[in-house]
C-alpha cells in the first residue's frame, strides 16, 4: 500500500494539537529494536519538538524531529 505524501507543516499542526496530553511514543532505532516511552509534549520548535518521559531513571527528555515521523521511526499515539 502506498503511503500519502505528508508535509512537514501537517505533521507539526498534529502533534500540536497532542500537546498536553499523556502521550506513547514508539522509537525505530533498527534492527528490530524499538523502544517505547511514556511523556508529554513540551515544546514545539520550528523543526523539532521535545517531549518531557515519564517514569524512566536515565531519560528524562527526549527531543524528535518532524521528518522523524514522517519517515516512519517515531510512532506517536494517545495513551488510554
Amino acid at each position: 500500500m502506498k503511503k500519502k505524501a505528508v508535509s512537514t507543516r501537517e505533521v507539526r499542526d498534529n502533534i500540536t494539537a497532542l500537546k498536553g496530553k499523556m502521550l506513547q511514543i514508539k522509537i525505530n532505532k533498527g534492527r528490530k529494536r524499538i523502544i517505547k516511552y511514556n511523556g508529554e509534549i513540551d515544546e514545539i520548535l520550528p523543526s523539532l519538538f521535545t517531549m518531557s518521559i515519564i517514569g524512566e531513571k536515565n531519560v528524562t527528555r527526549l527531543s524528535c524531529s518532524y521528518s522523524d515521523v514522517i519517515c516512519g521511526d517515531i510512532v506517536i499515539s494517545e495513551k488510554k
